[in-house]
């Protein structure tokens, strides 16, 4: 059964660091070296008659459009992790096997607005609208996908996470929209963090970064970047990659940056229809090219920037949606 495509994230401070290294300049068109063929997802056992689900659930697409990883199938229904890390029981739903892409909207819920633009425009109903439309995007070019939220919930930074690998995904990316403004600048501040010892993520990265930074630049309104602004990998002051979507899965991970939500010109255009296409587009062609070719992007920068964001949201302060 072809999965359905959702939703879920939660994610607090993805914000500005201390400067590093100038980034390149945008690269008019992305080195491609030979084209490969992306790998498949793979397909159900077939029997007579067909199966109802496939012959590994990995996650369900619960009654209520919630997304949730598969402990264990019993004759009764599923036992499963909540978005909260609950385990609980569903009686029914959606079942999903592999999965190539898998898309984490930053923050959601009550608790985790994420950073709010001077016009009332919450960060984590953005950063949905444009899940979403990449969602559709890659539908459209006949790519797997799943969305870790589908609508204003919250969710542990663990269980995305965790979500990504259970489905074996080919790459996870993370959707966010910054703050708190930094300097004006001539160009776009879009941020791609990347997993520090991870080669594809950096890969990914580039594409991303690249395929962002020509879109927006379409738009000519004063932008706002900090120094170090690119292509990085951020590592809090014990060493390791800071921000937990980054540094939990094992799936190759990016967590974008798109622009300053806190700017409250950016803000006013990320409020448009027009963006949201750009984005999402600009997104779609950075995720097809880094599944089917072995081409690469620009915008990397040398030093990593030091940082330590807020942990994210807590088990205390984590309400779960219902699932039936």
């Amino acid at each position: 059964m072809r999965p359905l495509l959702l939703v879920l994230v939660v994610l607090i401070g993805a914000c500005s660091g201390n400067a590093g290294s100038e980034v390149t300049t945008i690269p008019t068109q992305i080195t491609t070296s030979t084209t490969t063929t992306t790998t498949t997802v793979p397909t159900t056992t077939t029997s007579e008659p067909p199966p109802t689900f496939p012959e590994i659930a990995r996650a369900l697409v619960t009654p209520t459009g919630v997304v949730v990883s598969v402990l264990e199938e019993t004759t009764t229904g599923f036992r499963v992790t909540t978005p909260c890390g609950n385990e609980a029981t569903v009686l029914e739903g959606t079942t999903l096997g592999t999965t190539q892409v898998v898309i984490d909207p930053g923050h959601g819920g009550q608790v985790d607005t994420g950073a709010v633009g001077a016009n009332g425009l919450m960060e984590k109903h953005l950063n949905l609208e444009v899940s979403q439309a990449l969602e559709a995007d890659l539908i459209v070019r006949g790519i797997d996908v799943l969305l870790t939220r589908t609508a204003d919930y919250a969710s542990r930074l663990g269980v995305r996470a965790g979500l990504a690998d259970r489905v074996n995904a080919d790459l996870l990316i993370s959707i966010h929209h910054n703050a708190p403004t930094p300097g004006p600048s001539p160009r776009p501040g879009t941020e791609v963090f990347i997993q520090s010892t991870s080669e594809a993520s950096r890969r990914l990265g580039g594409l991303v970064w690249t395929r962002v930074m020509a879109a927006l630049s379409d738009f000519d309104i004063e932008w706002t970047a900090a120094p170090d602004a690119g292509v990085l990998s951020v590592l809090s002051t014990q060493g390791s990659d800071a921000y937990g979507m980054i540094s939990g899965p094992r799936t190759v991970s990016v967590l974008a940056e798109m622009a300053y939500i806190s700017n409250p010109v950016e803000a006013e255009l990320f409020a448009t229809a027009e963006y949201v296409e750009a984005a999402s587009d600009a997104l779609a062609d950075a995720v097809e090219g880094f599944l089917t070719t072995e081409a690469t992007g620009a915008g990397y920068v040398a030093e990593p920037r030091i940082f330590n964001p807020q942990p994210g949201i807590g088990g205390s302060l984590c309400v779960d949606p219902a699932l039936e």
